[in-house]
């Protein structure tokens, strides 16, 4: 039986992804074929035929290492936009180099080229970004719909329901749902259905329903264990996925094959040994070149430093580092006192902090007092974007509260970061915002590229006077 129209891209979803892999390459060298041809440049048409070929081959070998052909389901369009940006901008370098190579960029006009650069560009993001805008508002309007069933407490079924009422574009609908036996009930939320029952009206109900995966959470019980739902559930003939209870957002989730069974990793960064290199040698060109350009800068504030208040030019404090090594870390001192980071209750400094003093004040809320960690960084202790080091008495602290907070010591401390530019820098008053920047550390070593490192030193420039720098 052929399936209903509004079920092909939940059927074929990879098969038209494979399709747009070939039509990227096609649209961008036809797109040359006429820019070429009512352009003014007099190309040969064998010149024409290779120009092509090779924006071709390029444009598919370089696009799908840009993960533009994965689901975006549950990713952000703002990420792909990113990626397909600089995956054509690769397209381009490549192209660039090849032309230099063969001694043809004078054969070229720059103006066509650039429209053509300019116009490929645009088709790609509306063939990408766009058409998965559309798919998504199909979603939200019903279509492209994957129905699910699920199995778990009461407490995670309405957690499940209430995200997924928030996130309509992702097209998933929830069909009923089973609870083990003795879970406390709760008050569901309008429009949920009740619960149908244990695992032996599951059993029933996918006899009679069909839904296209299953979803299942495993709660310890006395007479039901792991193994016996996992032999329940894989005797179905439906898509299977476990949703752990205790799984958090900081999480990153990639199976391994371990011997016959498989590992699951939940923490770490999967950068390989080449990206640590690169990002080591960026380190080291930045910093340097920043410790010679900001000299006059340097002694200036070690000057006014020395002048305002008596103690030392330089606040010296032990911070946790790679692997959770200790080091000390450099900044120039902005409060009378010069705590070693170790004392029990060691207070974050606050707005209006009597300890700050006035030169103090100032270099705070420019980030001026951060500058000597470029020597911190030049040395191999701390890298120019990375989590921001806490002191020690906080690190123990928070260790016990927040679930993976360690695991943010899996890369070098930065002197910026993607908390500190996502909003979540200076005190964290509360738990959660602790949390929230644990989570924003752990995603940059889930996503860490060196484009990512740029753009957030950029947006750190954009925000160095900053509220929360106090």
């Amino acid at each position: 039986m052929l399936p209903r129209p509004h079920g092909l891209l939940r059927l074929y979803g990879r098969d038209l992804s494979r399709l747009q892999r070939l039509a990227d390459p096609l649209v961008v060298a036809g797109l040359f074929w006429l820019v070429s041809h009512f352009g003014t440049s007099s190309l040969s048409p064998a010149l024409r035929l290779s120009v092509m070929v090779g924006v071709a081959l390029l444009t598919a070998l370089i696009l799908p290492g840009g993960q533009l052909y994965q689901s975006y389901r549950q990713l952000s369009l703002w990420t792909l936009l990113a990626r397909v940006t600089t995956s054509w901008g690769t397209v381009l370098a490549g192209l660039l180099a090849l032309g230099f190579v063969f001694k043809l960029t004078a054969t070229f006009s720059r103006l066509e080229l650039s429209l053509w650069a300019l116009i490929a560009w645009l088709l790609l993001l509306l063939m990408h970004v766009g058409g998965r805008k559309l798919l998504r508002l199909h979603r939200i309007r019903g279509g492209n719909t994957r129905t699910f069933v699920y199995w778990g407490t009461p407490f995670h079924a309405v957690a499940l329901w209430n995200q997924l009422e928030h996130l309509p574009h992702l097209g998933l609908r929830m069909q009923a749902w089973f609870m083990p036996p003795g879970a406390q009930s709760l008050s569901l939320p309008p429009g949920m259905p009740p619960a149908a029952g244990g695992l032996s009206e599951m059993r029933n109900w996918l006899n009679r329903n069909d839904v296209d995966q299953i979803y299942f959470s495993y709660v310890a019980e006395r007479h039901l264990s792991m193994t016996e739902l996992v032999r329940f559930f894989g005797d179905t003939c439906k898509p299977v996925y476990f949703l752990p209870a205790w799984s958090q957002p900081s999480m990153r989730f990639s199976v391994e094959p371990l011997g016959d069974r498989f590992a699951i990793s939940l923490w770490g960064p999967h950068d390989s040994l080449l990206d640590r290199h690169l990002k080591r040698l960026f380190d080291i060109v930045v910093s340097g070149t920043a410790l010679l350009l900001l000299a006059p800068l340097l002694l200036l504030v070690a000057l006014l430093v020395a002048l305002s208040s008596p103690g030392p030019v330089l606040f010296l404090q032990e911070r946790y580092g790679l692997d959770g090594r200790s080091f000390r870390i450099y900044k120039f001192r902005t409060m009378t006192v010069t705590e070693s980071g170790h004392e029990q209750g060691l207070a974050q400094a606050r707005r209006d902090d009597p300890r700050v003093t006035p030169i103090g004040r100032i270099l705070r809320r420019w980030s001026l007092d951060e500058l000597p960690q470029l020597w911190n960084v030049l040395v191999g202790n701390m890298s120019l974007v990375g989590p921001r080091p806490h002191a020690v008495a906080h690190n123990e602290q928070y260790r016990s509260l927040i679930p993976g907070y360690m695991q943010r010591h899996q890369f070098k401390p930065g002197i910026t970061g993607l908390a500190q530019v996502e909003g979540w820098r200076g005190e964290t008053a509360d738990l959660e915002s602790m949390a929230s920047r644990v989570e924003a550390d752990l995603r940059y070593q889930r996503e860490w590229s060196l484009e990512l490192d740029v753009k957030i030193l950029l947006r750190t420039l954009f925000q160095v006077r900053s509220p929360n720098a106090y």
